[in-house]
């Protein structure tokens, strides 16, 4: 019979050991983890003349970081690369910028922060922009990085940015 009362002292105790190891990985799955994502996308073709022929080549594509935790951005990064690993931008880019944009689950965009717009023309030399601004995003949707150049899109790259 000891046993058996001593058995049932332990219930107790175990059950406490459970329900508060529980309560903590409620706590600990309920907080928002810090995250961080890179991804690549194509850049529409770079096109030049050589000798009076225009040649086009789909040789770059734009690279996004994005860190955060949750809706909270912490830092964003993009930049143009050559896909030889040359670390070139990977052709002749005028008037170009990178702007963030952030989309709802719906698709739709409802805050744009453009990046300077670089009057120069670069075309061996790493192009880019990094942003350490906080950011605390009014929705869950897409965060995306789209590069300009010459007045139009050549690119973009975009991240989920999920509960």
């Amino acid at each position: 019979m000891r046993r058996v009362v001593e058995s049932s002292r332990l219930v107790p105790h175990r059950l406490l050991t459970v329900m508060s190891t529980a309560v903590v990985t409620l706590v600990a799955a309920g907080s928002p983890a810090s995250a961080s994502a890179v991804g690549y996308g194509k850049v529409s073709g770079y096109c030049f003349e050589a000798k009076g022929t225009q040649i086009c080549l789909p040789s770059t594509t734009i690279g996004h970081f994005i860190k955060g935790s949750g809706r909270t951005i912490t830092r964003e990064e993009a930049s143009i690369q050559d896909t030889l690993g040359a670390d070139t931008a990977g052709g002749r880019w005028c008037n170009w910028r990178i702007d963030w944009r952030y989309a709802d689950t719906d698709g739709h965009t409802y805050r744009t922060s453009k990046g300077p717009v670089n009057r120069n023309c670069a075309d061996v030399s790493s192009m880019g922009r990094i942003d350490t601004t906080r950011r605390t995003l009014k929705h869950y949707g897409k965060a995306c990085a789209d590069f300009y150049a010459g007045g139009a899109r050549r690119g973009t790259q975009c991240h989920n940015i999920i509960q």
